[in-house]
């Protein structure tokens, strides 16, 4: 299967440059690692800038890929499109905030390589600079060595000279005859003596030249050198307001996070607080309606009581007329009767309505002596209380459509 071409520019996305060292690949490898890890990195695309990051790292850390990529690189750079024809495609704020980030920290990149390139050439140029520098140096010297070995000579002439008419010598001439120089001897000193001069002035000559070639090239090396410090200095104040531009824009883009989530947390908060007041306000309601139903529970205990009780003194508190016309009531028609109702009543078995209070009963209890019949509530205030001990009652089975503890 045929590879795919790489198209990428590894170099721009380690941020170095062509000629970085192993050591430099590694360091921003690692800045950049930390930087755009998807862990770290809450953009869409961070998990691509990541793989990207690590697919340039790999090729650059081994040489036989590096050696092979570099042999590609010119033709990649080609083809990358120039700043001025580039269009900017639409993309979302993100992207486009990424690829403002990628274009900064290419363009100090670019300033990075620039400087490292003319470093390059400024050692090129320093070294030719050293190399004529110290070629005159030594030819100065030389000359100044030279001029000094002719001063010598002649002092020493000088000296000689002056030893051999001085008085002393004068005075011992006659001990110490020495030979007198012949005419030869004294044409060649003399010739000698002209060419040392000649010689001394030609190299005086000599010297003034290569002096003001020192100075000239000295002069040019403190110039290309201020000339290289300025590029620099340029460049360093680019890279340095580059990286405040990322610094100021990473901080924004930072400010703008945390204001979103401290909003996202506001937003969150004011959700739980107003859920905390619904649910308060809700259970407020509910103990409100639960006090409610708790005093009409109240109110609806007293009021039974009441009746309870107002039933209780209507039932044993009632007036002998009360019970005579109830026992005349249920005396049958055209009975003379006057049956005080005592003694037990016995029970007739039949579902019936009772005459006194209208209800409907499967029994009902059948006075012994006038035949009256009740239930057996209304038989209970019907038949008089007696003094002595009574009888214990019957169990009576009560009726299914009617409660006889209910009284309510």
């Amino acid at each position: 299967m045929v590879p795919l071409p790489i198209t990428e520019d590894y170099y721009l996305v380690l941020e170095v440059v062509q000629t970085a060292t192993p050591e430099l690949i590694n360091r921003s490898y690692r800045r950049l690692a930390l930087k755009l890890h998807p862990d770290r990195n809450a953009k869409h695309d961070a998990t691509e800038a990541f793989q990207l990051l690590v697919q340039a790292y790999e090729t650059l850390k081994d040489e036989n890929k590096r050696r092979a990529y570099d042999l590609i690189y010119p033709s990649i750079t080609r083809s990358r499109p120039s700043p001025q024809t580039t269009q900017i495609p639409r993309s979302p704020p993100d992207w486009s905030a990424q690829s403002e980030a990628l274009s900064e920290a290419a363009q100090i990149a670019a300033f990075q390589r620039s400087k490292q390139e003319r470093g390059a050439r400024w050692l090129t140029k320093k070294r030719v600079f050293d190399s004529s520098i110290s070629e005159l140096q030594r030819d100065i010297r030389r000359l100044e060595q030279e001029i000094r070995n002719l001063d010598s000579i002649v002092a020493a002439e000088a000296r000689e000279e002056a030893q051999k008419n001085s008085w002393g010598t004068w005075l011992l001439s006659p001990l110490y005859k020495k030979a007198e120089e012949s005419e030869d001897e004294k044409a060649r000193k003399d010739r000698e003596r002209q060419e040392r001069r000649i010689e001394k002035d030609m190299k005086e000559r000599r010297l003034g030249p290569r002096k003001a070639d020192l100075e000239k090239e000295q002069s040019l090396f403190r110039k290309a050198k201020e000339e290289m410090r300025a590029a620099d200095l340029i460049d360093d104040t680019k890279i340095r307001v580059t990286q405040d531009r990322m610094y100021a824009r990473e901080t924004r883009e930072r400010q703008e996070r945390e204001k979103a989530e401290r909003e996202r947390v506001m937003k969150i908060w004011k959700q739980q607080q107003e859920q905390r007041e619904k649910q308060a306000r809700e259970a407020a309601e509910a103990l409100r309606q639960q006090q409610a139903e708790r005093r009409a529970a109240e109110l609806k205990r007293q009021e039974k009581e009441a009746r309870k009780r107002q039933r209780i003194i209507d039932e044993h508190d009632g007036t002998k007329r009360f019970r005579e016309q109830r026992a005349h009531r249920n005396v049958p028609k055209g009975s003379t009767s006057t049956c005080r109702h005592g003694g037990w009543w016995p029970k007739v078995q039949g579902r019936t309505t009772c005459p006194t209070c209208d209800e409907i009963w499967t029994f009902l209890l059948q006075c012994p002596g006038c035949e009256m019949r009740a239930c057996p509530r209304c038989q209970a205030t019907i038949r008089p209380v007696r003094s002595y001990r009574r009888a214990p009652p019957e169990v009576r089975t009560p009726s299914p459509d009617f409660d006889y503890y209910d009284w309510d």
